[in-house]
């Protein structure tokens, strides 16, 4: 018990906030809920059904945006399922806190903030929008939809992980289960929305999908790394994310919506080169003539990566025992960096 207040306090500030705050809300929930004397997801008259719902003012319901707005920030804290509950303060506690040491407590809380806020409206939006479409006859997706939890956050974490260290292997049971941080954000949007939507949770399928093209596109082309925007890096490219069999189309597609973006101003074009010389999945010129002159920014990417990676290191070494030689450390470092690259 001693061990586990100890690595309580050692968590990195934001990822201790967050952790207390979903711990919190989701608790409140489920002991409000408990007091429910209806059937709070359904019934004959969805609206009232969700009415009665003693938690309404912390989880988000598309129908009931407009009353409680502050519900889009608070809903991807509140997990109602127990079982979700502990295996999200674990995955929040774990990668939350790696990531908050990598990026910093500011940047990490300005990704939070975007991949969580932004998703969920997205998402309640999207069930305004289906809801219209199909009828008064389904007012359940308004009343019974539950646009919350930390699926599309922890979906977000998996492209922040892919970012940092694609090549990292991941060893689980022993090694009877392997993979690689690049491979994580495919197998968690093809697995996840296919549990959720066996358990009939429309909001969380949303969430799941939303929070994985928001967190791409905002570490892609938004977020701020001393004087530079996003990682324009071939590495990180949105075909990384598929199959190779299927990534030609979908560079087209990428390409034909990034530059509707840079027509529209939302971002601007790679290296200010002309928009029609640019291609998005390489972040290059995609003129041969042109290419040869232009600096390759996987390059520096990797190296940022191997920087990333023997910074982690070098912090675990000096927490997890006594201190060792200067160059044994460098050399373990070394070996690390090439490992996690």
């Amino acid at each position: 018990m001693s061990k586990l207040i100890l690595y309580a306090r050692a968590l990195p500030l934001v990822t201790k906030a967050m952790s207390v705050t979903y711990l919190v809300l989701s608790l409140t929930a489920i002991l409000l809920r408990l007091q429910a004397t209806t059937d709070i997801d359904g019934g004959s008259d969805p609206s009232y059904a969700a009415s009665q719902d003693p938690a309404r003012f912390l989880i988000l319901r598309p129908g009931f945006i407009a009353s409680y707005p502050w519900t889009i920030l608070t809903s991807t804290f509140v997990e109602t399922n127990l079982l979700f509950l502990l295996f999200g303060l674990a995955g929040l506690v774990a990668i939350g806190s790696f990531l908050e040491r990598q990026w910093g407590g500011r940047s990490f809380a300005l990704f939070v903030l975007v991949t969580t806020m932004v998703p969920a409206l997205t998402a309640a939006v999207v069930s305004i929008a289906l809801y219209a479409v199909r009828g008064s006859a389904h007012a359940s997706i308004l009343y019974g939809t539950h646009v919350g939890g930390l699926a599309g956050l922890v979906s977000a974490f998996t492209v922040g992980l892919k970012q940092l260290m694609p090549e990292y292997s991941v060893k689980l049971f022993g090694g009877a289960l392997s993979f690689r941080m690049n491979e994580l954000p495919g197998v968690y949007t093809l697995v996840a929305p296919i549990m959720f939507t066996l358990l009939g949770d429309l909001g969380s399928v949303l969430l799941v999908n939303i929070g994985f093209l928001e967190a791409f596109v905002y570490l892609r082309f938004y977020r701020r790394e001393g004087s530079l925007y996003g990682d324009r890096s071939e590495a990180f490219a949105f075909t990384t994310f598929f199959p190779e069999f299927v990534q030609p189309p979908i560079a087209h597609l990428s390409n034909a919506l990034y530059g509707a973006a840079v027509v529209c101003k939302l971002i601007t074009s790679d290296e200010g080169y002309r928009q029609q010389n640019v291609d998005l999945e390489v972040g290059l010129a995609s003129d041969s003539s042109e290419l040869c002159n232009l600096p390759a920014p996987e390059d520096s990417d990797a190296d940022r990566r191997k920087a990333i990676a023997a910074k982690a290191l070098d912090m675990r070494l000096g927490s997890a025992g006594p201190p060792s030689s200067a160059a044994s450390s460098s050399t373990i470092a070394a070996t690390a960096t090439v490992d996690a690259k």
